[in-house]
Parts: C-alpha cells; structure tokens; sequence
C-alpha cells in the first residue's frame, strides 16, 4: 500500500521537493497531500518584479499551475491554512476543520516579512497603514499594483521608498522603477545585499542600480513613516526626510514556524533539522525551505532550498539514504549577477 505524504506549504520549496519525490518515483510510493495559504498553484516568486514592471502577467511566472496537481494525482488543498499537528497520532488539523493522517510529514511554510520599528507604521486598528505594503507574495504584487497605479498611470510619477536593499528590496525598486515610477531605495547596512556581497562587489551592483534611475541610500536606518491621512515622506536617522507616495518593506523576513512551535517541535529561529532535512528528534517529519535551521543556519536563497529538496527526495524514496544536506554557500558569484533581482550587472570594474 501507498504511504500518506503531507506537505504543509506549496511555495518553491514545497512543490520543489514534491517535483523531486516524483522525479525519483514517488508515485508508485506516496499519495500525496499538500496544503497552500494561497488559493492557486506554485509560482515564482523571484519573478514578481516582473509583474510589477508589466514585463510579465500572473500567468506567466506559475512554475506549478492546478492542472499539474491534477495530472500527478496530488490532493491540494490550496487556500487553506494548518493550524497544528499531532505528532503522536500523526494528523495534521487545518482552518477550514479538515484532518488528514500522515505517514510522512513535510513542513515547507517558508517566511514572512520582517517589519522593522518605526514610527507612523499602523493604523489605530493595528494594520499597515494604506500606502505601506510589504513585497513577500502575489497578493502584495497585486495590492501595490492597485494602490499606484501602475499600467494605468500618465504623466503623473509617484514616488515610492523601499526600505532594505537585499534581493527582494532590489526586485521591489527594479519593478517599480521600469514601470515609471520614482524610486529610492533606504538600507541600513554599509552597502546593498551586505549578506552576501563584498563591499566592492556591492559598489559595482550599486553603480548598475543608480544608472536604472534608482537612488540609493545606505549606512540609513528609516525611523518613521511621515504623513497623517496619507503617507507623505519616510524619517531617517542620519540625513532630511525623503518624500514619497508609498513605502515597501523589504527589509529582511523570518522563518514561518507557527505551526511548527503549537506542535511541540523543535524550533530556535527556524525548525531545526539534521543532515536528512529530518526534524531533530521526530521520526516521519522533516522541514525544508527558509522555514528550516540546518546547523544554526537559515537559508533564504533558491539554491539551498533546491539542494535540501534533492536530499530530502533522496532520503525519503530511498533512492540515496547516504545523501545528505551539508550547508549551503550563500555568496554570490563574482561579480554580482542579475538572477534574483533582474538588474543587469556591468562587469567591469
């Protein structure tokens, strides 16, 4: 008989490690059940500021579309949530009151951004303030596409600030920028993507950021977002306030692990897995993606995700059991290149 393999989450590390478990003959071996907070298939999410330029539409950026669960006969339950699993029984519990047994268990839920403190950022209700949005998913994409605009606009320029100059506050700006709006972007580290750049390889990304039109300011933290009915300019710490229409928060995301932590596992700032993507000390659950720790490390880049999806498929079809997940390299190549932000990169230094 077939085993039963849940996947909580359908982001890229999700259906990733899926499309390898089918790759390996996962088929003939599982039935297979995934669960997605959002209501569709896979995309990805490297090409929102795609969409955000008008490059491309919705449709083209889907890596999994519904029928391709249809056609691999994997149940997906795509716009509802899990909210806990029991471990001792193996059951996962979800919103909508659906209960599904497991005999494997993977946890991909990925990450949600990172809201820095400042002053002006919510509503008296606790919610973001209209005109500030965070750039994470589609609905993001979606939400500042409609508040600016965008595709619709004249001669009117709004003017937009995008606070964190990693990969996603770089593909935020990038989006922005080629569909004609006015750009800054705001980093508080010495120099762009300053987690995986040297600060000489930062100015040459730096140089090729600027001549797209897009000014940026580093070794800046914003304090407070200004305006009362609507937003008007963003406060730093070091030099005038910058005036805007809107605000993107870009500025770093963290491991999604709320179900992880209701469920007993062993979570420190992400769910800490051995060298087979297993759950420490749990037998059947294993965690992949930026949901997951690996050696004290969280990864946030596509490579390490796709190198634990191999491992884990290895793993649990029992193609490879000697595979395993060492640690992931998350420099970028030299010089900078243009794979995750879509800004082309001049060579020469």
């Amino acid at each position: 008989m077939k085993k039963q393999l849940v996947v909580v989450g359908n982001g890229m590390a999700g259906a990733r490690v899926v499309e390898e478990i089918l790759a390996r003959g996962g088929a003939d071996l599982f039935e297979i059940t995934m669960f997605g907070e959002e209501p569709y298939g896979n995309y990805s999410r490297l090409m929102l500021s795609h969409v955000l330029s008008g490059e491309e539409s919705v449709a083209d950026i889907f890596l999994n579309s519904l029928p391709w669960y249809q056609a691999n006969n994997i149940t997906l339950h795509a716009g509802v949530r899990v909210d806990r699993i029991d471990k001792f029984s193996r059951h996962v519990f979800a919103a909508d009151g659906r209960v599904v047994q497991y005999d494997h268990l993977i946890i991909a839920t990925g990450s949600r951004p990172y809201l820095p403190s400042m002053e002006g950022l919510y509503s008296p209700s606790g919610t973001l303030r209209r005109g500030i949005f965070t750039f994470r998913n589609m609905e993001d994409t979606r939400r500042i596409m409609k508040f600016a605009g965008l595709g619709q606009r004249s001669d009117e320029q709004s003017r937009a600030v995008v606070v964190g100059g990693g990969f996603s506050g770089l593909a935020a700006a990038r989006g922005l920028r080629a569909a004609g709006m006015d750009v800054r972007v705001v980093h508080s580290g010495s120099h762009l993507m300053s987690a995986q750049l040297g600060p000489d390889d930062a100015a040459i990304l730096r140089r090729s950021v600027e001549a797209l039109g897009i000014r940026v300011h580093t070794g800046s933290r914003t304090t407070a977002i200004r305006g009362s009915d609507r937003i008007t300019g963003v406060g730093l710490n070091d030099q005038p306030d910058l005036d805007c229409d809107m605000v993107v928060l870009a500025a770093g995301k963290r491991p999604k692990v709320d179900v992880a932590v209701v469920s007993g596992l062993a979570v420190e700032r992400g769910i800490v897995v051995d060298d087979h993507m297993r759950v420490l000390d749990e037998e059947g659950i294993h965690a992949v993606g930026e949901c997951a720790q690996h050696r004290g490390e969280v990864y946030g880049q596509v490579a390490p995700v796709w190198e634990q999806a191999a491992v884990l498929a290895d793993q649990l079809t029992g193609v490879d059991r000697r595979s395993m997940y060492l640690g992931s390299s998350v420099l970028c190549p030299q010089p900078p290149v243009a794979c995750v932000t879509g800004i082309p990169v001049n060579p020469v230094r």
